[in-house]
Formats: structure tokens, sequence, C-alpha cells
């Protein structure tokens, strides 16, 4: 969202959002602690009180600029007083609503997004960490060497903090990985993160423990992936029923009824085929892939 900003002109816009809404922000900033580990998730590196302040100045430059851009559209369309009015009064409020929601929620969509990227690749870079502490490797070096793997999502952006903690910050592996695990929106990772600080704080065989990590992972994700399918063999069933079997019935119904003649709720046999075959049909279809991708649990 805003880190696409370059970062002169978004250290500057969240300097002008403190100075204006600063003092405000700390009056009502109780109704937004709720964002605070949303942003942590979402590494965030913005102080709540900052981005509160930007929520409060982008909504209001929204509200200005839609304001400045309804009242020259109606004059220049002369547009009748009583349109004017509304649209004037209710377009730039709608537009300021918007943006207030759409960055109030933000960090909790991207904090989700953190989290299912990280228990979709737990798996496989569970795996990937059994290979390398088995060759003996140090933990530290464990991390770094994952972080490298694109293809492992945010556990690579995870790593690389604990990697940041330990050769920027000067933290111990424990205390690296600890302040990482604190902040990852994943329960499992988290879990997972805890059970290795522990395990090398107490001297453990973190050899060990993570092959059981990882075998388990992946047995997980074998029984998540076996009943999604069976899942997925249910809805191809309900859609041969209800989207291939039921139009194609009802289509040679229509059929007849043509021949007979008559009209269905106002429209000719035609008119409702037509209906039928490029706006009902396609909406279901379109409906159905929508459902399934938004149901898929991303094994």
């Amino acid at each position: 969202m805003f880190e696409s900003l370059s970062k002169n002109a978004y250290d500057a816009y969240k300097r002008a959002s403190v100075r204006l809404f600063g003092n405000f922000t700390d009056r009502v900033i109780g109704n937004f602690k709720s964002l605070k580990k949303n942003m942590l998730g979402a590494s965030i590196n913005v102080l709540l009180k900052t981005w509160v302040s930007m929520i409060f100045l982008s909504t209001l430059l929204a509200y200005a600029s839609t304001l400045i851009t309804m009242s020259a559209l109606a004059f220049f369309f002369a547009l009748e007083a009583v349109t004017s009015f509304y649209i004037i009064a209710l377009v730039p409020l709608l537009v300021a609503a918007s943006v207030f929601f759409v960055l109030y929620i933000y960090p909790m969509q991207k904090c989700r997004s953190v989290q299912k990227s990280i228990e979709l690749n737990i798996p496989f870079a569970m795996s990937h960490m059994n290979a390398i502490v088995s060759s003996g490797i140090p933990p530290e070096f464990m991390f770094e060497l994952l972080m490298g793997f694109e293809e492992y999502g945010e556990i690579a952006n995870q790593s690389k903090q604990v990697v940041r903690n330990i050769k920027t910050f000067g933290m111990s592996s424990v205390s690296a990985i600890n302040d990482v695990a604190k902040k990852t929106p994943s329960e499992d990772f988290r879990n997972i993160l805890t059970g290795i600080s522990s395990t090398i704080e107490k001297g453990g065989n973190l050899v060990n423990y993570i092959k059981d990590v990882s075998d388990m992972a992946l047995f997980n994700y074998r029984i998540k992936r076996e009943k999604y399918m069976k899942t997925l063999s249910t809805y191809a069933d309900i859609y041969t029923a209800l989207l291939v079997a039921a139009p194609l019935m009802m289509i040679a119904i229509l059929g007849i009824m043509g021949i007979i003649g008559g009209e269905v709720l106002g429209l000719t046999i035609q008119e409702l085929m037509l209906l039928m075959t490029w706006i009902v049909l396609p909406v279901l279809n379109m409906s159905f892939l929508a459902f399934v991708h938004i149901t898929h649990p991303g094994v």
C-alpha cells in the first residue's frame, strides 16, 4: 500500500500525517489497538500512531479531492440543484469512507496473507530444514540458507528476520528466533520456532526435533490434501447436476414449449432461452468457480 511510494515521499507523508493528526490520534488511538498485532504479523514497520495518522490524512485528502472534482463536474455539466447537492454531498463521503475502510483493513488482510503463505509452505520448508540440520550446520546458518529460497514464500522472509536479528542486532540464536516467533501471525510456525529455540537453549537434539516436526507437517499436509480432494469430488457432482444436467433439461423443456408458444414471467420462450444461455449460466458458472477458489485451502 504505502510501501509502494518512494522512500523520501513515504517518509515525508508519514511526517506530515503525524504533524497534522498526531494530537488527534493520541486521543482516539485506543480504538485502533487491534491493528498493532496485525501490523507486526504483516511486517509493516510503522508505529501504530503513525499508521493511524496516515489513515486520517489519506481520508481527508480523498474527501477534499473528490469534493473538488464533483463540484467541478456539477458546474461543468450544469446539473440540477437537487442532483448537484446529492452528488457533492454523498460521493465524497463514500470515497472517504472507502479509503478509511481499505487502509484500516489492509494490515489485517496482509497479515492473513502472510499467515496463509507460511502455513502452506511449512511442510516443504521443514523438510529442507531437516536436510540442513542433519548435515550438522548450526541453526543460524540453517535460517540463512532457508531465506534464499523464495519458493517458501513468507517463511523465507521470516528466516531473513532471524538472520537480521543475529547479524545486525547482535542477538543470540535463541533470542533472535524468539523475537520472530512473537511476531509471526502463524500459530503453527510460532510453535515450531519456539520449539527450536527451546531445544537449542536446553541442549536438546535439534536434528530429532526438526525431523519429528517435518514428518508431522508432511503427514498433516497429506491428510488435508486427501480431505480436499474428497470435497472437490463432491463439488464436481454438484456442478454436474446443477450446471450441466439441469440446464440441458431446462433447455429441452423450453424447446418443446417454444413449439407450443406462450410466455413465462412476461418473456417469450426465445427470450427466456437467450437469458439463460448468455446471462444465467455464465453467472452461475463464474459464481461456482469463485466459490471453489475461495474455499481452496492452498494444498
